[in-house]
């Protein structure tokens, strides 16, 4: 065999490899786009004593999973969910779902989504609240209200503020805060805190970390 020959199925093997994986790519596209099984699962998560679902991690670009999401736990659908009382009675109750979230999860370069299910019947019985943080520009707080979030310094001279409408957030190793006033800030938390959480619910993930 000639060493032309040689070179000629060598860059023969090499194209059909590569069509090879595009058309395996091209039927995993087409197979999670008309999914109609579920791979996530769901949990009870609690800001205090308020219920919430939350699904197990999800790939960012599985789109058809997030559909599947949001068709099962429809804005204004009943879920029931148990909830113990004052009493310590553990009771089943209807409730209405008002929102979904997203959330960062795991991360790089493994990086997940996570989305959540509220409540319409706590829907803003969080606010007004406060939480004592470090962050960067001197942020020593961040206030939470119907309104929006605003965080602080020692002085109480406003670093940063935005409505829930624009307010973008980053759960990563630290939570990234954008929107508003034009700037990004950024604050330390504990994975599942309530700021964490409430950030989750009622502002909009932008992935800033990974």
């Amino acid at each position: 065999m000639s060493d032309d020959t040689g070179i000629l199925l060598f860059l023969a093997a090499g194209a059909l490899v590569l069509v090879l994986i595009v058309v395996f790519g091209v039927l995993s596209s087409r197979k999670k786009s008309t999914a109609t099984t579920r791979t996530w699962s769901v949990r009870t998560g609690w800001i205090g004593e308020q219920p919430f679902l939350e699904s197990s991690d999800l790939a960012p670009d599985d789109n058809r999973q997030e559909e599947l999401f949001r068709q099962t736990y429809p804005i204004g659908g009943t879920v029931t969910v148990a909830i113990t009382d004052d009493q310590g009675e553990r009771a089943e109750h209807e409730v209405h779902v008002s929102r979904i979230g997203r959330s960062l999860r795991a991360g790089f370069p493994q990086a997940k989504i996570g989305l959540s299910a509220y409540f319409r019947e706590w829907e803003g019985s969080e606010f007004p609240t406060v939480f004592p943080v470090k962050g960067s520009d001197k942020i020593v707080e961040i206030a939470l209200d119907v309104d929006g979030v605003t965080a602080r310094d020692a002085a109480g001279a406003t670093v940063f503020a935005s409505p829930w409408s624009t307010l973008l957030f980053s759960n990563g190793p630290d939570i990234a805060l954008a929107g508003g006033t034009g700037k990004t800030v950024r604050v330390e938390y504990e994975d599942g805190d309530a700021l964490e959480e409430l950030l989750i619910k009622y502002g909009t993930l932008k992935q800033m970390h990974f």
